[in-house]
């Protein structure tokens, strides 16, 4: 066993199935818990949060400059880089999105598609990219970052759901227009953003949700026609800079895993255990060993709802599942208020004990 490793080490070691001196895990929280968990410890940042719990990783999200983005006088409202009218929505602390005006709503024609302002690299502020991406490399821990390549997700939002879902069936030679040029977006502006920052990066993170509850939105046989090969050039791209890739997915996924691993994805997050078909031992019965784990204890069932004696019992078998090696341990999502501070404080300390 080793001993002593830092964090970024121990991170990429586990990756590696090599010895390893505790398991590594990751810190993710919504606004609320984080600024409670400030509050109760006296603690002013987000990196103290991750120092405190002596988690492992930080991720880095891309800055854009906001001057590339069309402006809005409404209040509540902005638009996205793609163009989408978003209005901006709170509940209980939390900050979400919702698009009231896909920028394709009207589109009619795959000519359509190449009418409108598409995002470049000029939208990327690299001077705050550099600092943000050097500054977390000097603190030790792994670092995830990357253009969040969201091919689902942002492209039913240029086009709108309803509209979006039929057309995959009746028009798929638009969808595919569409695709491929919202994959090349993707690939250029991550091809410039790692060539000046993969250096102070480990891990390449980028996902769209593919799953609900008990199902996912499409098909397997849909997923491998129109989003597969696109997947893979992006996973491509980042293996290119030498960079572990990460693949972010909510929801019940399994019968899509093999074909994530063959878009050489390294690690799937975030192993939503409460969905149909992603319980930890199915998931290694079937997969451990060729994909690894990142995530994995449920802020669904577990965290909100269960004593600290279950909360503990339920992380080591989760360890001893999906790991020790080849795992980083999370929670399934960013936790949100309705969690007792208890159980968090159980669940990472459950962890920095656990006995390789």
């Amino acid at each position: 066993m080793s001993t002593g490793l830092g964090h970024c080490e121990r991170v990429l070691r586990t990756l590696e199935h090599r010895d390893i001196d505790r398991i590594p895990f990751f810190f993710r929280a919504e606004a609320p818990i984080r600024d409670k968990l400030k509050k109760k410890y006296g603690l002013e940042t987000d990196l103290d949060l991750i120092s405190y719990f002596d988690a492992d990783a930080i991720e880095i999200h891309v800055p854009y400059l906001k001057e590339s983005l069309r402006k809005s006088d409404e209040e509540g409202i902005f638009y996205d880089m793609f163009g989408n009218k978003i209005k901006s929505v709170q509940y209980d602390g939390i900050c979400s999105e919702a698009v009231v005006e896909p920028v394709l709503a009207h589109a009619e024609k795959t000519e359509d598609i190449y009418r409108i302002k598409w995002p470049d690299s000029s939208f990327i502020d690299f001077e705050k990219s550099k600092a943000e991406t050097q500054a977390a490399r000097a603190t030790g821990l792994a670092v995830y970052s990357g253009v969040w390549a969201s091919i689902f997700t942002n492209s039913r939002a240029m086009l709108g759901e309803e509209k979006y879902l039929i057309s995959l069936v009746e028009n798929p030679e638009f969808i595919d227009r569409l695709l491929e040029k919202i994959t090349g977006c993707f690939l250029e502006m991550n091809e410039a953003y790692l060539s000046a920052c993969s250096d102070f990066i480990d891990i390449y993170y980028y996902g769209s949700d593919f799953g609900t509850q008990n199902s996912m939105f499409i098909s397997p046989d849909m997923f491998r026609r129109f989003f597969k090969p696109h997947l893979k050039k992006i996973a491509d791209q980042a293996k290119d800079f030498g960079l572990k890739v990460m693949y972010h997915t909510c929801g019940a996924v399994s019968w899509i895993i093999p074909d994530l691993i063959e878009c050489g994805i390294d690690i799937l997050d975030p192993v939503q255990v409460s969905a149909a078909g992603m319980a930890p031992a199915l998931l290694a019965e079937k997969f451990k060993g060729r994909i690894d784990f990142h995530g994995g204890i449920s802020t669904q069932t577990t965290l909100p709802h269960e004593t600290p004696e279950i909360v503990r019992k339920t992380v080591i078998e989760t360890i001893e599942t999906l790991g020790p090696l080849g795992y980083i341990a999370a929670p399934d999502q960013d936790m949100i208020g309705d969690i007792p501070v208890e159980n968090i404080e159980t669940m990472f300390r459950t962890i920095r004990e656990y006995k390789i």
